[in-house]
């Protein structure tokens, strides 16, 4: 018994995640810009060493990973719009269905 099964590429979905992907880097940029100042405001009615230290914190806790988030989103993104078009991933399947016809012989 052999199983197979067709992989089909659609460049006009790697378009729409490629956007999808721009839409949410810029959603999070906004979130990091409105939480970097809703931190400055709070810091700044709570001007003591404890003010000081949660901004610190927040800027360690909430931000950091905030700006790792959005290196993937941007990696992500950009990887497919560099791909969209180019036959990238359509020539890894014809080099696997060669591998795969040499090895049925």
């Amino acid at each position: 018994m052999m199983l197979s099964q067709d992989i089909v590429l659609d460049d006009s979905a790697f378009s729409t995640a490629s956007q999808d992907m721009k839409d949410l880097a810029d959603r999070t940029e906004k979130l990091k810009t409105r939480l970097k100042q809703m931190y400055k405001d709070l810091t700044a009615a709570l001007d003591t060493p404890a003010g000081r230290q949660l901004e610190l914190t927040a800027e360690d806790v909430l931000i950091k990973p905030i700006e790792d988030l959005l290196l993937v989103v941007r990696h992500t993104s950009d990887t497919l719009t560099e791909i969209i078009g180019t036959g990238y991933y359509k020539s890894v399947f014809i080099k696997y269905e060669e591998l795969n016809q040499s090895i049925k012989m």
